[in-house]
């Protein structure tokens, strides 16, 4: 009896330390949205804690060349970084920090169109191409409740077998 008391605590804290470890790793998950403002296409990146990356290398490939950079750059204090498509079609971001991580964002400069036509039609709308937001597809607050969910369903089951136990 003591000792699958024993070995349920040690389930359930090491339940609880994988799911701390998932937590940190995707805090430093790496995500991009654009929107349009007039014909520049402006890319946003943050971390998924909530974090900007400053000043982090960026490179924009045309979808006319996709092995040569049409520009490259830094993003700036807010971790921002704008570009002007002069070609229609799907253009390809890549931004790397200093710290390991990076991020691929296409935007799209829809073909058959001009870009600063597209431009003007999305003034001010986010782009429907968004990196996903972690593991599972979930945010972190979600992620976080699921994890304890996990947790208080673990504790009673052990409960529930403890009676179980007991009774017989």
């Amino acid at each position: 009896m003591h000792s699958f008391y024993t070995r349920s605590v040690a389930a359930i804290a090491l339940t609880a330390l994988l799911l701390f470890g998932a937590a940190q790793a995707q805090a430093h998950a790496l995500y991009a949205d654009h929107t349009w403002q007039g014909t520049v296409a402006l890319v946003q990146f943050a971390y998924a804690g909530g974090a900007v990356p400053t000043y982090a290398k960026v490179e924009v490939y045309s979808p006319a060349d996709a092995k040569v950079e049409f520009q490259n750059g830094r993003t700036d204090a807010q971790g921002r970084f704008a570009f002007m498509p002069d070609t229609p079609g799907l253009w390809r971001i890549i931004m790397a920090d200093n710290m390991g991580h990076r991020v691929e964002h296409a935007v799209d400069a829809s073909a058959g169109q001009g870009a600063a036509q597209i431009a003007a039609q999305n003034q001010g709308k986010p782009s429907a191409a968004v990196t996903s937001p972690g593991v599972g597809g979930f945010a972190l607050p979600l992620r976080v409740l699921l994890g304890l969910s996990l947790l208080a369903n673990m504790a009673l089951g052990v409960a529930a077998l403890r009676r179980k136990q007991k009774q017989s």
